[in-house]
């Protein structure tokens, strides 16, 4: 989710014809609003165009979203096996009739 943030800065401002301090708004990282602290002369950004953004943003993050989950599990399994039993690699077939054993009798008590 996005968050809210303001920030204060100094800028020139057309209004007043001088530098003065601003209030800098934000929507996650997209500027959404700038505002004289003097004057208060306001310069928003268009709401529809905001909403393209966002939605442009988010489409991104979905269609990306299976590529970073199979980076982050390689990455993690990269990391893990060496910690992984020799036998696995081995006797993949043995080993898991024995898991399969094991997960059927759980089953059946």
């Amino acid at each position: 989710m996005l968050k809210d943030e303001e920030t204060r800065i100094v800028l020139f401002c057309i209004n007043c014809n001088e530098e003065t301090e601003h209030s800098v708004n934000y929507i996650g990282e997209y500027l959404k609003s700038i505002q004289c602290d003097k004057c208060n002369k306001k310069f928003e950004i268009d709401r529809r165009h905001l909403r393209t953004v966002f939605a442009e943003d988010f489409i991104e993050r979905v269609l990306s979203k299976p590529h970073r989950m199979s980076r982050d599990f390689k990455e993690a399994m990269a990391y893990m096996v060496p910690f992984f039993p020799k036998r696995l690699f081995r006797e993949p077939k043995k080993v898991i009739k024995e898991i399969i054993e094991v997960l059927r009798k759980k089953n059946g008590d």
